[in-house]
């Protein structure tokens, strides 16, 4: 989408009414539903009039509206696309979000796992769950900003009008009348613009050429701030931390000193830091190669109709089994012990998940750690950490971090002595953020070091030799 350096011409809502046949209450009721682009000024609406024009110019229709929508101009025509195979069509609405008319094309077999169950055609309300979250949401802060700049009116505007283009998988949003490839526009082949991810970390509105057509961060999900950036030809994730104290990018690095110490080198995402404008951010490389898609668990449990509840880690491994994903217990065994020493609350279903081939659609594997800004009690506050042992609500599988620990099945290739000294690491980390005190990283290292007494009692119950213990 293009910034106009010229203001948009506006008229008012009585003029509005004239144009188009009805009353000024209607046109309120136009511009509440998003049918009508206006702005406020005191008590009074002023409506764009470009909006007024292409209601006017809408053909009308007898009979029921299509999908209860009376202004065609909300209707899109698309192709889901996986590289240059063209998957599904379908309608949608952008002002609900809703999804209709899907259509089976010759690619269907490259469907995502997140359209519907695996042994079932795809349905709309799974399409529109799984597009839905391909959108930035709408808490991620400087949102607002870039979309009043952009005259969007919502996120998923921004995703389709970057074709849902992303750097994690090879899907995209065709529109039905378009002649283009994928050659043309993949980012892994023909780069990006990075100024829209930079507004979108500073808050600062977009510059002028800014196109989100152009960008990958209009098809990045997740809470907090983000940006595709590529260094020396690596596609690189930065990410920004939350509220004054900024606890998250150095989180991100912690953990990889802890992965570091536990697992292979192939089993995390490294993060490090790096400075903009004079705050930290976490930046870390892409985990997928350019013909290699990025499965959430959450597109996991659409595809095999996995319920929430007591038997999603059941069901969840026995899935990654149907799918031949080898050492599944294993990897995920790993995760829930990396995730209780980091007492990370926040391993929820869209950050953490599979690899596979985006053409054979094979060669499944566990995708790498990723995501750890919300461990090593990154919500908690000094005197909470002091008073007593710090209870956090764990994720995915079980609310109590000590239940969640019990699921571990397999921990031969647990060393507990890779962990000697990671309190060193801990102090220096933790350090390098000016808002933390030593009061706090003492406590921090405290906590972590009853994190690792509870695994190392784990390991010990379950026959293995545990130096100390």
């Amino acid at each position: 989408m293009e910034v106009c350096e010229e203001e948009a011409a506006l008229i008012t809502t009585q003029e509005a009414a004239r144009r188009l046949g009805v009353s000024p209450r209607r046109v309120g009721a136009l511009i509440a539903e998003g049918q009508l682009k206006a702005e406020k000024f005191g008590r009074a609406w002023m409506v764009d009039e470009a909006s007024v024009a292409r209601r006017q110019a809408a053909p009308t229709h007898a009979g029921r509206p299509k999908m209860g929508e009376r202004d065609a101009g909300n209707l899109g025509a698309y192709t889901l696309m996986s590289r240059d195979h063209a998957v599904l069509d379908f309608t949608y609405n952008h002002r609900t979000g809703e999804t209709a008319d899907l259509v089976e094309r010759e690619g269907i077999a490259w469907r995502p796992l997140g359209v519907g169950r695996i042994d079932r055609k795809p349905n709309r309300y799974d399409l529109a769950a799984w597009l839905a979250a391909r959108s930035i949401p709408a808490v991620r802060p400087n949102l607002a900003t870039a979309l009043r700049a952009l005259g969007a009116r919502s996120a998923s505007d921004l995703m389709f009008e970057s074709l849902g283009l992303s750097l994690s998988d090879q899907y995209w949003l065709k529109p039905r009348d378009a002649d283009v490839d994928w050659r043309e526009v993949n980012y892994f082949e023909n780069g990006y613009e990075e100024a829209f991810g930079d507004a979108l970390l500073a808050g600062l509105p977009p510059a002028v050429g800014a196109k989100p057509t152009f960008s990958p961060d209009a098809a990045t999900n997740g809470m907090l701030g983000k940006a595709w950036v590529r260094r020396d030809g690596v596609d690189c994730l930065m990410k920004a931390g939350s509220g004054n104290e900024n606890r998250e990018p150095y989180n991100e690095v912690l953990a990889t000193r802890l992965l570091g110490r536990l697992l292979g080198s192939g089993d995390f995402v490294a993060y490090e830091l790096t400075e903009r404008g004079g705050r930290a951010f976490s930046l870390c490389a892409t985990m997928i190669a350019s013909d290699e898609e990025l499965i959430a668990a959450e597109d996991v449990r659409t595809a095999f109709g996995i319920s929430g509840g007591r038997d999603f880690h059941g069901a969840y491994l026995r899935a990654l089994g149907e799918l031949g994903v080898s050492d599944a217990q294993l990897a995920v065994d790993k995760m829930i012990v990396a995730d209780f020493l980091m007492a990370n609350f926040d391993r929820h279903t869209h950050n953490f998940g599979l690899i596979r081939s985006a053409e054979s659609l094979d060669g499944y594997r566990v995708a790498p750690l990723y995501d750890h800004g919300c461990g090593f009690f990154s919500r908690a506050t000094t005197a909470e950490l002091e008073a007593r042992p710090y209870q956090w609500e764990s994720n995915p599988f079980r609310e109590y971090p000590s239940q969640q620990l019990a699921l571990v099945d397999d921990l031969s290739w647990y060393d507990p002595g890779v962990l000697d000294g990671f309190e060193e690491d801990i102090a220096e980390v933790l350090g390098w953020n000016p808002a933390l005190d030593e009061r706090f990283i003492a406590a921090v290292q405290r906590q972590v070091a009853r994190q690792i007494r509870a695994v190392n009692d784990l390991a010990a119950e379950r026959g293995l030799i545990v130096a100390g213990w």
